[in-house]
């Protein structure tokens, strides 16, 4: 198993500079962002405000990488990673592995397809409780990686990560089965993200308001009808698993997409009821809560540029 000593982290958001601060810990600037024009420029002048502690990241230019990083870790937003595949082409190697945290359940299966020579690690995160404003990160929580492989099977990447995040103090867990736990964070998503874009609600809302928690249910709910569809162990029982995680997370912070709506940014709409629409609509199943939340959140992301 070789040990990983270099790390290239592309997207410079909430999650992408939680991890890294992590990483920097360790391998110094063996830690880096991949950036371009004029995001490279903001970057390599900007410190950052990690839970109040000035942090800066070495940033490198994709033709400006002359030896394949070890790790890369994909967190850009979900719509973003078509855009990207050129630059992850470009800085990848036979030898490199891939952790995408992404939302959603198919981002795996696009880096597959598009980097073929590297290796590609199945992943999401859980209980991360991270806010991004400006230059400015605070979190209470990195929460927990789940990894795995598409087959579940052991691989010397995935032994390499696990003990990666064990030198850099991230909690991690390789369950038996990555698939199920993917759309298990993807129903969390559907239900939480969705609903606190539709009603501003931060975490403490979700926390006691019995209205909130019921449409965030019914939302979830249609997630595993799809699941079992779709030969994927999501039960009932799965939506109450999720509490003490979401009980757990800091009153005051909010979910990704909120923060997008709040900002007036594009959200992930598609990669969460709309990929659920279409896949229901491919089975013939009704899912009338989500097609009801994608709706308003579309009107509202189209009223954004009014």
């Amino acid at each position: 198993m070789k040990n990983i000593g270099s790390v290239a982290i592309i997207g410079g958001g909430a999650l992408g500079l939680m991890y890294a601060q992590a990483v920097k810990a360790v391998l110094g600037n063996s830690l880096y962002f991949v950036a371009d024009g004029d995001r490279y420029e903001r970057f390599r002048e900007t410190a950052f405000l990690i839970n109040g502690k000035e942090e800066r990241f070495a940033v490198r230019k994709p033709d400006a990488i002359e030896s394949k990083p070890d790790l890369v870790l994909v967190a850009v937003k979900n719509y973003d990673l078509p855009g990207i595949l050129p630059t992850l082409e470009r800085i990848c190697g036979s030898e490199t592995t891939l952790v995408s945290v992404l939302n959603g359940i198919d981002s795996e299966s696009i880096l597959e397809r598009a980097l073929p020579a590297s290796t590609v690690l199945y992943c999401c995160g859980l209980a991360m409780d991270a806010v991004k404003d400006g230059r400015s990160l605070t979190f209470t929580s990195r929460g927990k990686l789940l990894l795995g492989t598409k087959d579940n099977r052991p691989h010397s990447a995935l032994d390499a990560v696990a003990e990666f995040c064990t030198r850099c103090g991230l909690a991690y867990n390789i369950p038996a089965d990555i698939h199920r736990e993917l759309w298990w964070k993807w129903m969390i998503n559907i239900g939480v993200n969705q609903v606190s874009a539709v009603t501003g609600a931060a975490y403490g809302v979700f926390h006691k308001d019995p209205d909130i928690r019921a449409l965030m249910e019914a939302a979830m709910r249609e997630v595993v009808l799809l699941a079992q569809a779709e030969g994927i162990n999501l039960r009932d029982d799965d939506i109450a698993k999720m509490y003490p995680i979401l009980n757990g997370l800091g009153a005051e912070g909010k979910t990704s997409m909120l923060q997008d709506m709040e900002n007036r940014r594009k959200t992930e709409l598609e990669s969460f009821s709309g990929k659920l629409i279409r896949m229901a609509r491919a089975r013939s199943l009704p899912v009338p809560v989500n097609e009801t939340l994608y709706r308003v959140i579309a009107v509202r992301e189209r009223l954004f540029g009014r």
